[in-house]
């Protein structure tokens, strides 16, 4: 999680709940008919190609049905599947999750990981019906993450829980948010012990997560942290890792690791993890050297071998307020370490870890890396990113048997990168969702709070 505002989104967040029409909007979209589509150009993962498909309960197939209810002409529009979120905070709270929503399928992105969250607030959420239906944005969540005595995330979730939102925090706020205890147990845990992990292990596994967040922080520092009072926003003690992959694992649940140090990754990789919820190097102090975030070839090495996932989050610490040094110092980091898991053969997915908003800033940060062909990010975020996010369901490609999702782009991705954006139409389980309100949220000059020191 990375401890950043957007003030430009979180305004986007309190109009949108207050716009009349956002809470039902779920309720606005049409049936589920049997629908043929047609004068379309569809992407078969490499390319795109004319062809007929038709939406039989919910599911695309080639074969005319005996009966069809309509059918809708593309003209010429260019078909690809929706985009996912593998990285984000922003589905648990019944009050800014009908705008959040609208921010998602405005995006066309229909598939979203919560690496986090608060645990009460995801289960009104779902109870709701605010997400995982037809209408709305498919969520899955981590819940609680794993993390060490006044590790991160303690140091955001306590500061606003306490109502804490200005900075910079005054020392006496600091204060109270470490000693605080208000989200412990229902964001996030602090385990320092197996005998304190057999301790929660049944309590974090009553709150059914779909996946298991642990954090590592500065993880080559552990060792001389002081243990009797332990510094604010750090992490897992490494030797932990393992225990709880092997529990998680056996629960049928994937483990994914926040890492911020080539150590952080390497404890991870050996430990067994199977994603790594950032990419070292996304931000870099201008007081620490660079090399403590180069991964290491053996470990490129490694995590192609055990098929680890690398959420990249590549662009949180970049905004247009970013130096050019700045900017320059964390892209050396980021093109290094990217290029050699890519020539690896290791995924890289699309994440956001951006409050308030999707992952539209991360794939186009990465677009301006320059390091994909258009085909590629494409691939990553309509494709890779959704699987990953749901493996079980028939995403991630437009063929027959598989869901009647979809988008209906202006024009060619693959020839102008911008078209991404420029979205005519959605499709969702065989149900034509109607245009959401705009939530402006690439507007200029946005300005975000920021403290990147423990993301």
């Amino acid at each position: 999680m990375a401890k950043h505002l957007n003030l430009s989104r979180i305004i986007s967040l309190i109009v949108l709940s207050l716009w009349g029409g956002v809470k039902d909007y779920g309720q606005r979209a049409q049936a589920v008919k049997t629908t043929h589509f047609v004068n379309g150009y569809w992407f078969d993962g490499r390319r795109f190609v004319s062809t007929d498909f038709y939406a039989v309960n919910g599911l695309l197939v080639h074969s005319q049905p005996g009966q069809v209810d309509e059918t809708v002409d593309l003209s010429g529009g260019y078909v690809v599947p929706p985009f996912g979120d593998a990285h984000e905070h922003n589905f648990d709270s019944v009050e800014n999750t009908p705008a959040m929503v609208q921010t998602y399928l405005k995006d066309g992105v229909f598939y979203a990981q919560g690496m986090t969250d608060v645990t009460t607030g995801s289960s009104q959420v779902v109870k709701a019906g605010m997400v995982n239906t037809p209408a709305s944005v498919n969520v899955t969540y981590a819940h609680g993450c794993l993390t060490g005595v006044k590790g991160h995330p303690h140091e955001v979730y306590e500061q606003f829980a306490l109502g804490f939102y200005s900075f910079p925090l005054t020392a006496e706020q600091q204060t109270k948010i470490a000693a605080s205890t208000i989200r412990l147990g229902d964001a996030y845990w602090e385990v320092s012990t197996l005998a304190q992990l057999d301790e929660i292990w049944p309590k974090v596994l009553a709150a059914k997560p779909d996946l298991i967040k642990i954090i590592l922080v500065n993880s080559e520092d552990f060792s001389t942290q002081d243990t009797k009072n332990p510094p604010l926003g750090k992490g897992l003690n490494p030797a932990l890792i393992a225990p709880i992959v092997r529990r998680a694992h056996a629960a049928g649940l994937k483990v994914a690791a926040h890492v911020d140090t080539a150590t952080d990754f390497h404890n991870a990789l050996i430990g067994g993890v199977d994603e790594m919820a950032h990419l070292p190097g996304y931000y870099v102090p201008a007081d620490q050297s660079p090399s403590r975030f180069r991964i290491s070839d053996e470990d490129v090495v490694g995590a192609a071998r055990r098929k680890i996932k690398v959420i990249a989050t590549a662009g949180i610490a970049v905004t247009e307020q970013t130096d050019a040094e700045q900017r320059q110092r964390v892209q050396a980091v980021e093109v290094d370490n990217l290029s050699r898991l890519k020539k690896a053969g290791v995924p890289i997915l699309v994440g956001s870890d951006w409050y308030g908003s999707d992952s539209v800033h991360e794939i186009g940060y990465l677009y301006d890396l320059k390091m994909w062909s258009n085909a590629q990010l494409l691939t990553m975020y309509a494709v890779t990113t959704p699987r990953d996010i749901f493996p079980k369901k028939k995403i991630g490609e437009l063929k027959a048997g598989y869901e009647a999702s979809f988008l209906v782009l202006r024009r060619n991705p693959l020839k102008d990168w911008a078209a991404i954006g420029e979205i005519r139409d959605r499709w969702k389980e065989g149900v034509h969702l109607p245009e959401p309100p705009s939530t402006n949220h690439q507007a200029e000059g946005e300005q975000r709070v920021e403290d990147v020191s423990s993301s």
